[in-house]
């Protein structure tokens, strides 16, 4: 879990950092995919993440660039016609696969596999109980590949009943150790959008049967 000597290009803001904040950010009411800021520990831009969507596309498709608009990082699902499993792939600018996460089936919490390339197991994160979250922080525990010992947390975001009720903008807080691997930290910060997508698509399901 340590870093690694190979950085991906664009990532090394990673490198020293033990905490990311994510802005979800719609400009309009109609518009049909959103943006993310994403922040250092400090308030600072170091990203700006974009969401594709078009019909019959991809289930997700982000596109993560830096300030400087070089594209550093991104994160695909394929179109939900091709499989009904959820499974995000994330892969540096130059197509190399970083990782990937896979949301395990569970109706007493929400909860993901994070997997290196090769498909092994090296991160588990487990989302908040029945009942727990509610008017409050929702904090998913990321947890070693054996659930022996916590590494950090994925937090979203209580803004106050008002906003919750008025406001469609998220946001989410991601933790790791200062020396985790740089494409870990990467994946952890994508399972982050990849949980307020999962939450948005309950949300949209859920009007569509009233």
């Amino acid at each position: 879990m340590a870093g690694s000597s190979f950085v991906p290009p664009g990532l090394h803001e990673l490198i020293p950092v033990s905490q990311f904040h994510i802005h979800q950010k719609w400009s309009s009411l109609f518009q049909s995919s959103c943006t993310y800021d994403l922040l250092g520990p400090h308030g600072a831009l170091v990203y700006q993440a974009e969401e594709n969507r078009e019909c019959c596309g991809p289930r997700m498709d982000v596109r993560i660039r830096n300030i400087q608009g070089y594209n550093v990082f991104n994160m695909y699902i394929p179109s939900e016609c091709c499989s009904w499993e959820t499974r995000l792939q994330v892969a540096d600018s130059s197509g190399q696969i970083l990782g990937f996460i896979e949301q395990n089936w569970s109706f007493s919490a929400a909860s993901f596999n994070v997997l290196d390339p090769l498909n092994q197991i090296c991160l588990k994160v487990k989302g908040p109980g029945w009942g727990e979250g509610f008017m409050s922080d929702r904090v998913y525990q990321v947890l070693s590949a054996d659930k022996a010992f916590m590494v950090g947390h994925i937090t979203r975001v209580w803004k106050g009943f008002q906003k919750e009720m008025f406001s469609r903008e998220d946001k989410y807080v991601v933790e790791f150790p200062p020396d985790m691997d740089v494409s870990m930290k990467a994946i952890l910060v994508s399972c982050a959008m990849l949980i307020d997508l999962l939450e948005h698509e309950r949300q949209r399901n859920s009007r569509n049967y009233d």
